[in-house]
This record gives C-alpha cells, structure tokens and sequence, in this order.
C-alpha cells in the first residue's frame, strides 16, 4: 500500500489505528517500522488518540483498579463511560506486577493512558513505575542516590503529569522532614525525566506547606500538579489554611491557590483533590472515617478563586465510601463499605451496584485511553502464568477469606495508625 499512497495519507491511516493494531504494523515493511518507532509518529498518533478536553466531550473509557479477594491480586479493566457499566463489556488488563508489591500500588496519576504507581500504601519502599498496559509497556524508575541520603524520617508526597513544551513526562517529588510538630519545611525536591532517565534536585522556592501523610491525592490539569495543601499561620503551633499547591510542570516552580471560605479552615485530613469535567475539584468529607457525606466543590476557572461552586452534596449513609470519580451520565461512581462499586444519582439518590467487587480501599477510577506512550522508552511488562497455589482457583472458602483477610485487616492497620496520628498531630495544630 505504501508504494501506492503518499507518506503523508499512510502516517493518517495508521495514526487513527488502536495502538496494538500499530504496533502489529511494524512488521509490513522496514520503511513503516522506521516510521512507527520515530518519536514524531507516536507524538501525532498520542494526539490523535486524546478526545479533546472539553466537558462536552469527555473520554469514551475509564479504567478502574481493585484488589481482586479471589485472584490475591490487583484488578485492572476498562469501560465504557456510558449509560450502562456492564461487567460483561469488561475489557480485562493484564496485569504484570503481581510479585513487585506486598498488595496493591498507590495510583499517583494518569496521563496519556500511562499510569504512575507507587508502592507506599503498607510502607514506603522507594519503588515507582510508570506503566502503559494497552502495550504493556513499563518504566521503572531508578532509586535516587540523594533519597538513600537522608537519615531522618520522611514524608514524601509525589506528583506525576506531562511537560508539554519539552513532550515529556515527569516525576516529582517533595521530601518532607517529620518534626516534634508535625512535617517541617520540605528537605529535598526531585524531578524525573522520562527523556533523561534519571532523578536531579532543583533548587527552587518552595512554599512553607504541608500535605496530609498517607491520604493525599494528586490532580493533573491545565501543565500542572495539584495536592491540597495547609500552612501555619506562623512557626509555632496554631490555626492552618488550607490551599491548593501547584507545580507547573514546565516551569518547575511552585505557586498556591486559595480554597472558597468554607474549606480553608476545614480539618486537612478530609479534603481530596480531584477532577470534574476537566475542571479542578475538592471532595469534603464530614470525617476521614465513617463518613457520612461528602460536598464536591468545583473550580469552573481554573486559577479564579471566585469560581469555586458546591456542584454536589453526597450522602454516604447506608453505607457508602469513598468517592471515586464521575460518569458521562454524571453519576458519581462510589465504593461502599462492602467493597462494591456503586453507581450514585445525585439528583434522585438511587443507587446502582455495578457487579464490581474489591477491598473498599482498593478502588481507582479514572479516564482512560489507549496510546503508544512509553513504546521507545519502556520495556516489555508481561504476567508471569497464574497457578492454583495464587489463589485464582483455590476451592477453599476458608484459604481465601484468610488472603482478603490480610489486605483488609493491613489497609485498616494501616489507616488507623496514619490517623491516629494526623488527628493528635491535628489536635495540637487546631486546639
């Protein structure tokens, strides 16, 4: 065909196929392979597989992630963001990490359909990838040697997204020294480049926050990274103010955003970041534990303090979680305390179980597309065969209630001891 075909309606053609299809193309012809694996085409084909980012036109997918109490493993799948979730319109993920963390990975983020995952939810073991599982490919990142350095105690809070000016992803991370009083000014700020491979320290001004240890999320939007944050009004023990930390991911410096009055002076502990048709949102829990509501802010303009809105109010009584993310029917997806995934209608509040069952902590939601990102960096990320001693087909009740067991009682273990301590940490910040 390429002998028949201009250049400029092959590289069409191709860009507008799924990636595995792509990828199946570089046998044809030594000139297609050549074209397949240059960096420009998989630029063009990545941009051709993103939906535009309005509201109107979110993505057709999303991805979530479980830890499966049958199989001892994560779960990952995707669907369709449409009316329905059917478990049987399922497109499962291989999933290859099975023996590189004790249970689960902490999802930092998402971009471009690659997913950052840390292994720092049961004890933090300085292990991060970036991973594409629509061509099963992996990146992981080396141990940066100014880490090992430190000798004191650590909180490190991360954040993931994509240069877009230098077409580059990148990995940042906020080095935190644990104090008598709660985490002091932030010790070490490190960049990861995907192009260079390697971690480097940045000397930047870095603003006098803080980030809630175990429970913190991460948003990518608009070139940036966003946690929620809190200050101290001063040196000593006192009130704190809530805020948004930015990191602009091009520019490499930090900048703040005020949080709407009704969440600045919020215990830190029970605010999230999120996302809402592409727009920068705050899920605000009532209480870290046992919830039993949970306001979504938005903030319509991004960096306009004075658009953030309450667009919901969800009541998580009757036994509801966490909020995980929103549909294209704007339901909002939840994980009960059952560990089931449920579909919420915030106008009517019928609720939906869409057949999906994991530890209640386990869930991630997020939008998904399938790309050739990491294709030249990345190598071959595969699982090795299950066998009957994994779990998957153990004919005892008893052997696997024994393995959900585990994850259930060391996710419990392991939120009460970080709010134990956040709350007395809290206590002596507020009283």
């Amino acid at each position: 065909m390429s002998d028949y075909l201009p250049q400029e309606v092959v590289v069409q053609i191709l860009t507008r196929l799924p990636p595995k299809s792509v990828i199946k193309c570089r046998c044809v012809s030594k000139s297609w392979n050549l074209l397949i694996s240059s960096p420009y085409f998989i630029s063009m084909h990545i941009q051709q597989s993103i939906p535009s980012k309005s509201p109107t036109n979110p993505s057709n997918h999303f991805i979530i992630r479980h830890y499966s109490k049958i199989q001892n493993s994560e779960i990952y799948s995707v669907h369709l963001n449409n009316e329905n979730c059917n478990v049987d319109e399922t497109i499962k993920i291989e999933y290859p990490f099975r023996d590189f963390t004790r249970f689960y990975y902490r999802i930092v983020g998402s971009y471009n359909g690659v997913l950052c995952l840390s292994d720092d939810l049961f004890g933090y073991t300085n292990a991060i990838l970036l991973w594409n599982p629509s061509i099963r490919r992996k990146v992981t990142l080396p141990v940066s040697p100014s880490i090992l350095e430190i000798t004191v105690p650590c909180m490190f809070v991360i954040g993931f997204g994509f240069d877009e000016k230098n077409n580059d992803y990148k990995v940042v991370r906020i080095a935190h020294v644990q104090g008598d009083s709660g985490y002091l000014v932030p010790h070490k700020v490190e960049i990861y480049e995907l192009s260079v491979g390697n971690w480097r320290e940045i000397d930047v001004l870095v603003p006098l926050n803080c980030v809630v240890e175990y429970f913190w999320t991460q948003v990518f939007l608009n070139g940036n990274v966003n946690w929620v944050a809190y200050k101290r009004s001063g040196e000593t023990l006192g009130p704190v103010e809530n805020l948004i930390m930015v990191f602009r991911m091009t520019d490499e410096v930090f900048e703040e955003m005020q949080l709407p009055d009704a969440l600045s002076n919020e215990l830190p502990i029970n605010l999230n970041a999120a996302v809402f048709e592409e727009s920068l949102a705050v899920f605000q829990y009532d209480a870290r534990v046992w919830s039993k509501s949970c306001s979504i802010w938005v903030m319509k303009e991004y960096g306009v303090p004075e658009s953030w809105s309450k667009q919901f109010y969800v009541d998580l009584n009757e036994g509801l979680g966490m909020v995980l993310g929103f549909r294209k029917n704007g339901h909002v997806l939840l994980s009960d305390r059952n560990g089931d995934l449920i579909s919420y209608n915030p106008g009517t509040g019928a609720r939906e179980d869409l057949g999906i069952v994991g530890t209640k902590d386990s869930f991630y939601v997020d939008t998904y597309v399938e790309t050739l990102a990491l294709f030249l960096e990345g190598k071959e990320a595969r699982a090795r065969p299950l066998s009957d001693s994994d779990g998957e087909y153990d004919s005892s009740e008893a052997d696997v209630e024994d393995k959900y067991g585990d994850v259930e009682k060391s996710e419990l273990r392991m939120q009460s001891t970080m709010f134990q301590y956040l709350t007395t940490l809290f206590e002596r910040i507020f009283v």
